[in-house]
């Protein structure tokens, strides 16, 4: 028995167990492992797991519960404990009802039948390519690194006549690289994500690792101040853009008070070249789908339109108190799947896309007379709130009238990412996506840009 067919069955009980409203989440995914240490592909174990997660409603009251799935008996004991809740919650006096317009359909490359079937095979393949491409370097090693497919199936099923259906697959890597031994060890790191294994380039990764691993242990700490143009790679780039664009953009973040963006829309927030999509619609996106994960329809939005604001993203409840559109209700991280039915449909972007230019990164590069190559930051922070960051450079080069000169660490970029959406000097055209790495669903189609203002700080 196909258990996602048991999701209709668990909106009935609930309703025949006393609530006025129910909606069913319930997901099928299976895992494939493989990590290396020490230069050694090996074989992780499998996993694969059915899950359940049912929301009722009474009234202005609502609860929620979980479960793995194994059978029908599974089902009425989360029924049991979800509707219990509803004794015990209070009211929300904004809540009315879950979605009524569901979604229909696939969107194009999101689901691909050989990722699904490549098994550890197919990761074994594509851990060894890395190894061997990274270690034609004189000097590298692979201290680890990890390979993960997932392919999946959701369905979600709610009481308004709401009946969804997506599946996928999706193929991830985090790789770790070093050059030298001892103390004088120079460190790449990279990761990829795409929805195809094929799709990801596993020997230009270990290239680009390796060449990393041999500038960061060539690079010196930076030492003074250098205030210009800091052009900031598109896997560093992404993480800060989804903190920050990312939650500025949620209605529920709006509705809060949370966003510096609240009640501005029709003013401008960037400059002219920048322009962000939201983009659920997207093919081969790795958070793309006809329907989000309450059921509703999805639709590809235009937040941002040559710098002025347009709109937000919502899901069905922050939808209704803002007079949006809903399709922006998701659970599934963009790299991994483990909990997704576990954990609520919360108001998230799906895939966000800042529009690509026309350059490549050396031609950005080339047009910074003063500033600072960003590939690697110990970790791309900022505040969502204030947009102020100050992030530990880990790898980087400095630009001189548009030369690379010397590869530096040990310093901290500074600034704020919400000014510096307004000071762009550049925007490259290559689009990377980057995942969100904090348990959050979203990811970040954005490709290498120049910000003018940052400023580099080094050691005194």
């Amino acid at each position: 028995m196909d258990l996602l067919e048991l999701a209709p069955d668990a909106v009935a009980k609930a309703r025949a167990r006393g609530a006025d409203a129910a909606e069913a989440y319930a997901i099928r995914y299976a895992t494939r492992h493989v990590y290396i240490e020490d230069d050694v592909p090996k074989v992780a174990e499998d996993r694969s797991e059915v899950g359940l997660g049912l929301k009722v409603a009474r009234g202005k009251r609502v609860a929620s519960a979980s479960t793995t799935l194994a059978g029908a008996a599974d089902v009425a004991a989360v029924v049991g404990t979800a509707v219990r809740g509803l004794g015990q919650v209070p009211e929300d006096p904004d809540f009315s009802g879950f979605a009524t317009e569901g979604g229909r359909g696939e969107v194009a490359g999101v689901y691909d039948p050989a990722t699904a079937d490549a098994g550890v095979e197919g990761l074994l393949e594509a851990a060894r390519t890395f190894v061997d491409a990274a270690k034609a370097r004189k000097g590298i090693s692979v201290p680890k690194a990890t390979f993960r497919l997932q392919d999946y199936a959701v369905r979600v099923v709610n009481s308004n006549g709401v009946d969804a259906s997506h599946r996928g697959t999706l193929a991830y890597a985090y790789l770790t690289v070093k050059h030298g031994s001892g103390s004088n060890v120079g460190e790449g790191v990279l990761h990829g994500a795409q929805p195809s294994l094929k799709a990801i380039d596993f020997a230009a990764l270990g290239e680009t690792c390796a060449r990393r691993a041999a500038e960061n242990r060539e690079a010196r700490a930076y030492t003074g101040k250098l205030t210009g143009v800091a052009v900031i790679d598109p896997q560093e780039l992404g993480a800060l853009f989804l903190q920050s664009v990312g939650g500025a953009v949620t209605a529920q973040n709006v509705q809060k008070k949370r966003s510096p963006w609240a009640g501005k829309v029709g003013q401008d927030v960037g400059s002219a070249s920048v322009t962000i999509r939201d983009k659920p619609r997207l093919p081969r996106g790795l958070v793309s789908c006809a329907s989000d994960d309450e059921g509703a329809a999805t639709r590809d939005r235009t937040l941002v339109q040559a710098g002025v604001l347009k709109g937000y993203v919502a899901d069905t409840y922050h939808a209704r108190l803002l007079g949006a559109e809903p399709g922006n209700a998701f659970r599934r991280s963009a790299f991994s799947l483990e909990g997704a039915y576990a954990r609520p449909a919360e108001n998230h972007v799906s895939n966000l896309v800042l529009e690509p230019g026309v350059k490549s990164l050396e031609d950005l590069l080339r047009g910074v007379d003063r500033g600072v190559y960003v590939e690697k930051f110990a970790a791309p922070e900022l505040n969502p709130i204030s947009g102020a960051f100050a992030c530990e450079v880990r790898n980087a080069t400095v630009i001189e009238h548009g030369e690379r000169k010397e590869h530096v660490k040990y310093a901290l970029l500074t600034g704020n990412f919400y000014d510096g959406l307004r000071n762009v000097d550049g925007i490259g055209r290559d689009l990377e996506p980057v995942p969100s790495f904090y348990g959050t669903p979203g990811c970040a189609y954005v490709p290498p840009v120049a910000f003018a203002g940052f400023e580099l700080v080094g050691q005194a």
